[in-house]
């Protein structure tokens, strides 16, 4: 890593990414020498870092905003702190298009190199979350609606109507993937409360409506997305729009062992169920369904292949659902309501 002054080593190490050979240089592009003196010093004043560092106030100040603009930087209660993890920095930095241009597309590279650079490890922090996964599918409203029993934690509408801030934001993880075979636009995830006032406030989120929030989900589920959300039943910081291509918690499941999904994210309530007789042997299904779970098999009674759906590999995302032209498919609840936890394991 020559050519690479020393302090961003420092900085990568108070992201807990001591080893990695892309975080120092992605810190490079986000932060010049004089920004990254500022931030080995927080969460001190400004006032004492522009002393310590002989720099007027005004200038601390001023490096302090764009770095939060950036996603380096959070404002907490407490003043401004060094954002305290490769997740939050990879979330925050690569979600504000403002500074496409300056940081170049060597920036956007460095991402997906250091995604993949510690797919064991992702793999390993979201297993690693006890008795509840970390991360759990919402299944896609059209799917369900009809659905007795559909708690409000797990309808999409519902989520969205409870909120009091909404905002659309890029999806960071399909910015780090611009070549990604899924197809689907990246300003499609959307932050809620406290997390969307964040990205508001730093100008990378657009505040939206209930209603535009509505009209988002039915355009994004033309494509073969999943929502995703953090495994608890309240939902307090945002609802994302998967695909295994791009996704920082599928891709790697995906690198490593396509079926390890099923150890690392919670599957929805819901399982999807076929209706043979309707089956019009298209294989859209097969052909949409992310896990393997939407199939075709021999059925005898009609002497050709019709689709099956594997109930291990199901995750409950209703993708195949609204996506069946003969209608064949439905979702029915195979799980209780204490499925989904009140609060996650550990935070991601």
């Amino acid at each position: 890593m020559s050519g690479i002054d020393p302090i961003y080593k420092e900085l990568a190490a108070k992201l807990q990414a001591e080893g990695s050979k892309y975080m120092p240089r992605i810190l490079e592009k986000l932060a010049n020498l004089e920004q990254a003196r500022i931030l080995r010093e927080l969460p001190s004043p400004s006032d004492e870092i522009a002393k310590k560092l002989n720099l007027d106030r005004e200038t601390v100040d001023k490096d302090l905003q764009e770095l939060t603009e950036k996603g380096v930087v959070v404002v907490t209660r407490h003043g401004p702190r060094m954002v305290r993890s490769k997740g939050q920095l990879h979330d925050a930095s690569l979600g504000n298009p403002k500074f496409d241009e300056s940081l170049g597309k060597e920036f956007f590279e460095l991402w997906a190199k250091i995604e993949d650079e510690t797919v064991e490890a992702t793999v390993e922090l979201l297993t690693a979350g006890g008795a509840h996964p970390r991360w759990r599918i919402i299944p896609i409203y059209k799917a369900i609606k009809d659905v007795p029993g559909v708690l409000p934690c797990e309808d999409i509408r519902e989520i969205l109507k409870a909120q009091e801030t909404l905002a659309l934001v890029h999806c960071p993880c399909k910015r780090a993937y611009p070549n990604r075979e899924c197809g689907i636009p990246d300003e499609v995830c959307i932050n809620v409360g406290r997390t969307a006032e964040y990205n508001i406030n730093r100008g990378a989120g657009r505040k939206i409506t209930v209603k535009e929030a509505f009209d988002l989900t039915d355009e994004i589920e033309k494509y073969p997305i999943i929502h995703a959300t953090i495994n608890q039943r309240t939902i307090n910081m945002l609802v994302c729009n998967c695909h295994w291509c791009c996704c920082t918690v599928f891709r790697p499941f995906f690198k490593q062992d396509k079926y390890k999904v099923y150890e690392g994210i919670a599957k929805s309530r819901f399982e999807a169920t076929v209706d043979p007789e309707k089956c019009i042997h298209c294989k859209t299904c097969v052909s949409r369904c992310q896990f393997g779970a939407a199939q075709m098999k021999y059925y005898p009674e009609f002497a050709e292949e019709r689709a099956y759906i594997d109930p291990e590999k199901c995750m409950g995302c209703g993708s195949c659902v609204i996506t069946c032209p003969a209608r064949a498919r439905a979702m029915k609840i195979v799980r209780p309501p204490e499925h989904i936890p009140e609060a996650p394991g550990e935070a991601y």
